[in-house]
């Protein structure tokens, strides 16, 4: 049985879905995460309010679209909660997709990455942004070939439906 799914958990598996996926629909997020069509909308909209996702909906096929996945500024926001849970949303979606980039090569030290990528952030939050993202399965790790020479870091990105937050399906 799997444990229950966080709001955050439940947000990033949807932003790695768009990352992956040409379209996503209601139908696709509620099989996934057992979600309303307006729990999902709101979770969209959450990630285009953090900046990392922008989206068309098509009516027809009632699904969602990635009409881009750059980074734009993060929306205003006066409640200063709600504006940090975006932060860390938007924080962790850029780590997302800087992990997918370091896997295709040569991996950056993970703390090193996560300096050059939010150089104000504590080592504490370093490593609750990692817990977090380990929770999807996107992991780090470091091995080294030979005893005398130096190893290499390698990242673990899970493919489109095997994030640790998605059921297995069975057949």
């Amino acid at each position: 049985m799997m444990e229950e799914l966080t709001k955050t958990s439940r947000i990033l598996s949807v932003y790695h879905l768009f990352l992956n996926c040409q379209e996503v629909s209601f139908q696709e997020l509620r099989q996934q995460f057992g979600v309303s069509e307006r729990t999902s909308l709101r979770d969209i909209r959450l990630l285009e309010r953090a900046g990392v996702l922008e989206t068309r909906y098509d009516r027809n096929t009632k699904a969602f679209y990635p009409v881009s996945l750059e980074v734009r500024p993060m929306a205003e926001e006066k409640n200063q909660t709600r504006r940090k849970y975006l932060e860390r949303i938007r924080r962790l979606c850029l780590l997302m997709v800087r992990m997918a980039e370091e896997d295709d090569s040569d991996g950056m030290n993970k703390r090193e990455l996560y300096r050059e990528l939010f150089p104000d952030c504590s080592d504490r939050t370093r490593q609750r942004d990692f817990q977090e993202l380990e929770k999807l399965g996107y992991r780090a790790s470091y091995s080294r070939e030979w005893p005398d020479e130096p190893g290499r870091w390698s990242y673990e990105i899970p493919g489109t439906y095997g994030l640790e937050t998605m059921p297995r399906m069975r057949w």
